[in-house]
């Protein structure tokens, strides 16, 4: 049986000249525009390398400064033609422009050379920013909370262990909530009360003559509503308080200074507290110098027991509260970042990092550690 394919003979296998010569110029063109492509490409590089200075001398020199002040204890610029860079053993290598035409070196063993040059002139350009760090925390002691009011005093009264008064609080949050305190960007990171300063008179009647002073978390920052367990209490004996003197009208005098109360306490910055006043006895009673406030205030309340229901009084009572508090504190410095300009052509050659070359007030600073 016969095969159906004929075969080709090998002779007559392969291209044409006609696609030979097709592919060849083809060929060619590709090669001529890639060549061309590149050629361009390569020329605008060099062209901008060369107008941003990259190709310039000048540039491994400032690549060696920018090293040494990144990794210096600290940089003194006396003037716009000098960078002294010190070690952290006080070693000083010192770069200066000389007869305003050359950057030159002077080592700590006082060799000296000529670094990069000639040109027309060289300056050390310094752009001073502020730079702010964390400082070891500010510790303080005193009052740090205080409640006044401005109208006629009156008196508030608590009688017997069924009666109380009840005193709003904040803990501050930010220096500007302490009285006397600038307000500032920092805050407090620990407040503890030790004294409470009230203006409180006692009556004497029957049963135990005894104050009894307790601290407690407020309801809501503000408001006169115990929360929980107290945090501290203390009893103080009613005879070493002020007597309260009788006014003649079945009333009381509004008491004339205030008894500093111990009662000690850590609490948390921005958090509200209570400090309830309760006399014991059947009889014996706690009078308050309260000033009339109307309406009543929406913060630092100050509320009376009445059965087992705390109710808002329109007073304030003008008490303060003293301790030891901290607040953080941020150092503030100038940080300068360099750069180095000729003259000629105000080419920028380099900048040196701002966060490791300072160069405060006077041109003088240690590096941050």
């Amino acid at each position: 049986m016969t095969n159906a394919l004929a075969c080709v003979p090998r002779s007559q296998a392969g291209f044409t000249l006609a696609e030979t010569l097709l592919s060849s110029v083809l060929g060619a063109m590709l090669l001529s525009s890639l060549a061309l492509t590149t050629y361009g490409f390569t020329h605008t590089l060099d062209f901008m390398e060369s107008a941003a200075g990259v190709n310039d001398d000048a540039d491994p020199v400032l690549r060696r400064i920018t090293k040494e002040v990144r990794e210096a204890w600290y940089v003194m610029m006396p003037d716009s033609k000098t960078l002294d860079v010190f070690d952290d053993s006080g070693a000083k290598t010192e770069y200066y422009v000389k007869d305003s035409t050359a950057l030159w070196i002077k080592r700590p063993n006082g060799d000296t050379g000529q670094v990069y040059g000639p040109f027309i002139d060289f300056t050390m350009d310094p752009s001073y920013v502020e730079r702010k760090r964390e400082g070891p925390p500010a510790s303080h002691d005193g009052i740090f909370y205080q409640a006044s009011a401005t109208g006629t005093a009156m008196t508030l009264v608590a009688s017997g262990s069924n009666d109380g008064i009840a005193l709003a609080f904040v803990a501050p949050e930010t220096p500007g909530d302490v009285p006397g305190q600038a307000d500032s960007e920092e805050h407090l990171t620990d407040v503890a009360m030790s004294i409470i300063d009230v203006p409180i008179a006692f009556v004497s009647g029957s049963g135990t003559k005894k104050v009894d002073f307790s601290v407690y978390e407020g309801w809501a920052p503000g408001k006169a509503r115990p929360y929980s367990d107290p945090l501290a209490s203390v009893s103080v004996n009613g005879t070493s308080l002020p007597t309260a003197v009788s006014n003649g009208h079945g009333g009381w005098q509004v008491p004339s200074g205030t008894s500093a109360i111990s009662l000690s306490a850590t609490l948390q910055p921005g958090v509200g507290y209570t400090l309830i006043i309760k006399p014991e006895g059947s009889t014996n009673k706690a009078v308050l110098k309260v000033v009339p406030v109307v309406p009543s205030v929406d913060v630092d309340e100050v509320a009376s027991l009445s059965g087992s229901t705390w109710i808002t009084q329109p007073y304030v009572v003008p008490f303060d509260v003293k301790g030891p508090w901290t607040m953080t504190s941020t150092t503030t410095s100038m940080a300068a970042s360099l750069r180095m300009v000729r003259s000629s052509s105000s080419a920028l050659f380099t900048s040196i990092g701002r966060s490791t070359c300072n160069l405060p007030s006077g041109a003088n600073t240690r590096r941050p550690p």
